[in-house]
């Protein structure tokens, strides 16, 4: 019996200290909790700046919160205080002349102060209990404005990245204390974050989409019009100094490169439909995979892949267009299913004109197997509304939204994950020693760009094809899937288009219908991604609309860590 109660014992014992493994990680009170951060800038006719930062914060260890101000040039922080909401009112801390970070708690409690430290400032309070408050944090920065060559700026980290708890949301708000902002006076960029930066009566706003990680921050650069401000610090150099350092490694960068100023002409109903290419592609791009152009003469006559819409960055990486080729291969996949049928509308109240419209098919319910087809149909239905016609160009009006613009680009983040994890399933990258998956191709991956290359070659050089050899072929739907991913449905249809009607029929190929699902969905595919395109370019060149998750290194202000301690 005593044997028993021992091991009983001992058991007890055993059982609490593995518990403990399990509840003690788990525990919210290691974890400090940043619901939000409001963010209010005014830029005053001295050139500094007062800042408000109002947080929505639940400490739960450490005996203080810091911020460092680092990179500061020539500017100064003064003014530093704080203060906490408390039963709806505003209740100010004791400012002390100096900080010391060695106190506890308690001695910290409802205290703030400054450290001056080599790369600038630690803004410091302490904030007593462990629990959610509102705390405000207030202080001038001088020469806030910096005086260029041939124009001023704005160029400011507001939160840092490595807080020890990332904000779950963001919003920040710069005004002038004379005058206001817009596109007249000023260009405006963020990065850091997935967010949004716009003109709004009078101001700049940014407001982040999702909440902040650890390694995500947010800077805000401003391009404003040389004289508007007369004081602030005086650096001799140009803006595009600072816009080459800031734009280094940015998502800006990515959607300025794939900009393209060739536009394909397509006619129908008398209209010509004027299409833009333009892509925002994630990712670092693959090397050593063949390129279109190579093999020469040389064919593939199979289909590569049945799941092609799996290919988007692989169809990049070769020369293709990527994300939007499989965007136009869906498109002309619905209008082969009937799914999408294509119409004529007439448009103008005067002189009326023929409109190119899809409508679609009365009772169909998206139920694709794929997420990502039913995701982009899902915003195509969107679109057209409730009559379920989309008119060309009404995508437009569609994408103003700036929850249908976040989709869209979620659409994007799909189709690259779905290439990467088909890469990485089939072997077509090479593995580092540690088992880790490179950005260069395999011997396999060489081999299966070389199968794409070779099979664009086929559809490509289709006018070579003999009536026995079209004959034979059994998968139409799937070629034409794949002419249309390398954009060369049209060459196939001038050949078909030369055959008897009496073959075609033998091959049950409609040539009218094949031309007007060719043109319907260049241009619809188009439309939707010059839609957003039209956007991305309008972000880029400073106009406001998504920020970049990337760039903005080398800003005033800011640092890399902060938070309690």
């Amino acid at each position: 019996m005593k044997n028993l109660r021992n091991l009983a014992k001992r058991i007890f014992v055993f059982s609490a200290v593995l518990l403990s493994l399990f509840v003690i990680p788990f525990n919210n009170s290691f974890a400090d909790t940043f619901y939000k951060n409001t963010i209010n800038v005014r830029i005053n006719k001295d050139g500094s700046a007062d800042i408000e930062s109002i947080m929505d914060f639940e400490p739960s260890k450490g005996t203080e919160y810091f911020v460092p101000v680092n990179n500061l040039g020539k500017s100064e922080i003064v003014n530093f205080k704080v203060s906490e909401i408390k039963n709806g009112k505003e209740v100010p801390y004791e400012s002390l002349e100096s900080w010391n970070t060695k106190k506890t708690r308690e001695e910290k409690a409802k205290k703030s102060g400054v450290v001056k430290t080599d790369k600038g400032y630690e803004l410091c309070f302490g904030f007593g209990e462990y629990q959610r408050k509102t705390f405000i944090l207030r202080y001038r920065v001088t020469n806030f404005i910096k005086l260029l060559k041939d124009s001023d700026m704005i160029y400011w980290q507001f939160v840092n990245k490595g807080l020890s708890a990332a904000p779950g949301e963001v919003k920040l708000t710069i005004t002038k204390g004379e005058g206001s902002f817009d596109n007249t006076n000023s260009k405006i960029w963020a990065f850091g974050n997935k967010g949004t930066i716009e003109f709004s009566d009078g101001k700049i706003v940014f407001n982040s989409l999702t909440g902040l990680t650890s390694s995500n921050y947010v800077t805000v650069l401003v391009q404003l019009n040389k004289g508007d401000i007369t004081s602030g610090e005086t650096i001799d150099k140009d803006f595009s100094y600072y816009k080459d350092l800031a734009f280094k490694g940015s998502d800006y960068t990515k959607k300025a490169d794939k900009k393209s100023s060739n536009k394909i002409f397509y006619v129908a109903g008398g209209i010509i439909v004027a299409i833009v290419v333009l892509v925002k592609i994630f990712g670092k791009k693959k090397s050593n995979g063949y390129q279109k152009g190579d093999f020469k003469g040389e064919y593939y006559r199979d289909i590569p892949e049945k799941e092609w819409w799996k290919l988007s960055d692989i169809l990049e990486d070769i020369g293709f267009d990527g994300q939007e080729s499989i965007i136009r291969a869906y498109f002309l996949k619905w209008i082969q299913e009937k799914i999408l049928i294509p119409v004529t509308e007439e448009k103008g109240l005067i002189f009326k004109k023929d409109t190119l419209a899809l409508k679609i098919k009365s009772g169909f319910n998206n139920d694709f197997e794929e997420k990502v087809e039913r995701k982009l149909f899902a915003m195509f239905a969107g679109a057209a509304g409730a009559d379920g016609i989309l008119q060309e160009n009404e995508f437009s009006d569609y994408l103003e939204d700036t929850d249908n613009q976040e989709e869209f680009e979620s659409i994007e983040e799909d189709l690259e994950e779905l290439s990467n994890e088909y890469a990485s399933k089939n072997d077509l990258f090479e593995k580092s020693s540690k088992g880790k998956y490179s950005h260069t191709y395999s011997e396999k991956g060489k081999e299966f760009t070389a199968k794409l290359v070779k099979n664009y070659n086929y559809l490509k050089d289709f006018s070579l094809l003999s009536e026995r050899e079209i004959s034979e072929i059994k998968v139409w739907k799937n070629l034409l899937i794949y002419a249309t991913l390398y954009d060369v449905a049209d060459e196939v249809e001038k050949q078909l288009k030369k055959l008897s009607p009496e073959f075609l029929r033998n091959i049950d190929m409609d040539v009218e219908s094949l031309h007007t699902a060719v043109i319907y969905s260049n241009a619809f595919s188009n439309d939707f991604v010059d839609a957003y395109s039209r956007s991305v370019e309008e972000a880029s060149d400073g106009g406001g609309g998504f920020t970049s998750i990337g760039g903005g290194d080398d800003s005033f202000g800011g640092g890399d860590d902060g938070g309690t301690r």
